[in-house]
């Protein structure tokens, strides 16, 4: 009898939750982990993570990098709150703008990178100082705050179904987080953005505007980035140009997340499920290393390690693909001795 040899791809499918698993294991050893008001807040601060996660993974996916969607996050909830306490405008016609300037900035980005054949990397590395610049000549370097109208503040933070630690604003992310999946994996727009990320002479030999999609890519990364911010800064009762940013650009850890659960750095793979798992384990991680450590510093160390980690982890199973389709004559007799044909 043959000894099946250990399958390594069904690690990569499901790394999120073995790192999500491998978190909460650790979490035991820690007494206040697994209490309700730290969950609940677990669960609340992986929310302006998730949004620009969806963004930077439906970029990657595509081909492309999206290096703008986290100051895009951060100006979308300084114009909701600048709009309504500066301006007085209603909150929903607040949240409306500042997704209205997501699609516009990521709009710019699309012209940049079909039009202008700017490399997405460059095109977008350049867009974040102009959203950073403009932030802060927006607010003025200051913080924004609420004031006076706190109903949908409170909204956000209510928690509809007792005895579970599930307030509104985690909610609403996990249906966009449904939703996002659901148009990628059973939608015309969805399947193309994989085939452009996969292989772009096979999307233009299948009929797809190429140029169209990408645009339609960038304003959606945008767009859900802004109404991110947008939503976490109401739920903050406040926004500053550094909003998230607790020693950690907001960017890394979408980045990272993104990685982790599997995303292709060349493009036509990744699932938005799979971001948010990687996000809430490494939100989860930093409460584990803050409170089995007692340092903050320790989550910085630690990001950029699993960063590297997971990029290293990426380039070896790159190399041993190409490798393998190298050895064209064994793959034939591989192919027979794990099928047994």
């Amino acid at each position: 009898m043959k000894k099946k040899k250990f399958n390594i791809n069904l690690i990569n499918t499901y790394r999120s939750y073995i790192f999500l698993l491998i978190v909460l294991i650790f979490g035991s050893f820690s007494e206040n982990f697994f209490t309700l008001f730290n969950i609940k807040s677990l669960l609340s601060s992986t929310s302006l993570y998730t949004f620009i996660g969806i963004g930077f993974t439906v970029c990657m996916i595509a081909g492309h990098m999206d290096l703008s969607v986290g100051y895009m996050a951060t100006a979308g909830a300084l114009v909701v709150l600048g709009m309504h306490t500066l301006t007085g405008l209603p909150w929903a016609v607040s949240i409306l703008i500042a997704v209205a300037v997501g699609a516009v900035v990521g709009l710019l980005n699309g012209l940049l990178v079909t039009k202008a054949k700017i490399h997405s990397f460059i095109a977008t590395l350049g867009m974040q100082y102009v959203i950073r610049g403009g932030m802060y000549i927006y607010c003025e370097g200051k913080e924004i705050s609420v004031k006076g109208d706190y109903g949908l503040t409170d909204m956000l933070s209510s928690v509809p179904i007792k005895f579970l630690p599930f307030n509104l604003l985690f909610i609403i992310t996990l249906i966009c987080v449904v939703a996002f999946s659901i148009v990628l994996a059973y939608t015309r727009f969805g399947r193309n953005i994989y085939m452009l990320g996969g292989n772009l002479e096979t999307a233009w030999l299948a009929g797809i505007n190429s140029d169209r999609a990408t645009i339609l890519v960038f304003m959606l990364s945008s767009a859900s980035c802004a109404l991110g911010g947008a939503l976490f800064g109401i739920f903050q009762g406040t926004a500053t140009p550094t909003l998230g940013e607790k020693g950690i650009a907001p960017l890394m850890i979408a980045m990272t997340a993104t990685i982790i659960g599997g995303t292709d750095i060349a493009g036509g793979k990744g699932k938005v499920l799979d971001t948010f798992i990687s996000i809430t384990a490494i939100v989860a991680m930093f409460s584990v290393v803050t409170s089995l450590l007692g340092k903050f510093e320790y989550q910085i160390l630690l990001i950029g390690f699993v960063l590297a980690l997971c990029v290293f982890y990426e380039t070896l199973l790159k190399y041993i693909k190409q490798k393998e389709v190298g050895m064209r004559p064994n793959l034939i007799i591989k192919y027979h001795e794990e099928t047994g044909k």
